[in-house]
């Protein structure tokens, strides 16, 4: 074979390759469309207001390595993230907002992975809210500072009903972590 038709060969591999990335990404998408937030901007009074977190991923409960696919939440990036009296926004680089009224928002939590990142224990602040078909996600975000990680809790937990049934409420630290170095 000649250089020629081996180069050939490898860029036709390589295209059929992405071709085949691209389908399955559009299909995952399409399957994901059902859980868009893109609602009415929230007008409430700014609690807190974080700009360019570091924006992971969003995956379902219990699921931290199955990324979903949902307009708006869809790339790594940086976000914006402002939590306002009556739910979260959350705008990613180069996609539309999302909005998240308070009455779907169920808690904050901290993790060390999730698909495309993975950092010290309890490196990353997990917005916990319910999907618009009713499937409670998670929304991961990587602080520079980690008093803005415990600002953001603070934050969240003053948005959620009081009381409500659904809602978990903050958790930090609710579960024991074990590391290679602790065992």
């Amino acid at each position: 074979m000649t250089r020629t038709a081996f180069a050939l060969v490898m860029v036709a591999i390589a295209a059929v390759v992405l071709l085949a990335m691209w389908v399955g990404w559009r299909g995952r998408a399409r399957r994901h469309s059902v859980f868009a937030e893109h609602g009415d901007a929230l007008v409430g009074a700014v609690i807190a207001a974080f700009p360019r977190v570091g924006y992971v991923s969003t995956t379902r409960i219990g699921a931290p390595l199955d990324r979903l696919s949902i307009p708006g939440l869809q790339f790594k990036g940086f976000a914006d993230v402002t939590l306002r009296a009556d739910g979260a926004t959350i705008a990613v680089t180069g996609e539309p907002e999302i909005h998240l009224p308070a009455g779907r928002l169920l808690g904050t939590d901290v993790a060390s992975r999730r698909v495309g990142k993975a950092v010290e224990r309890d490196g990353l602040s997990v917005l916990q809210w319910r999907a618009a078909d009713g499937s409670a996600v998670e929304s991961s975000f990587r602080f520079s500072l980690p008093a803005d990680q415990l600002r953001f809790a603070d934050a969240v937990a003053q948005i959620i009903p009081a009381g409500a049934a659904h809602a978990p409420g903050p958790q930090t630290h609710s579960t024991p972590h074990t590391t290679q170095e602790d065992a």
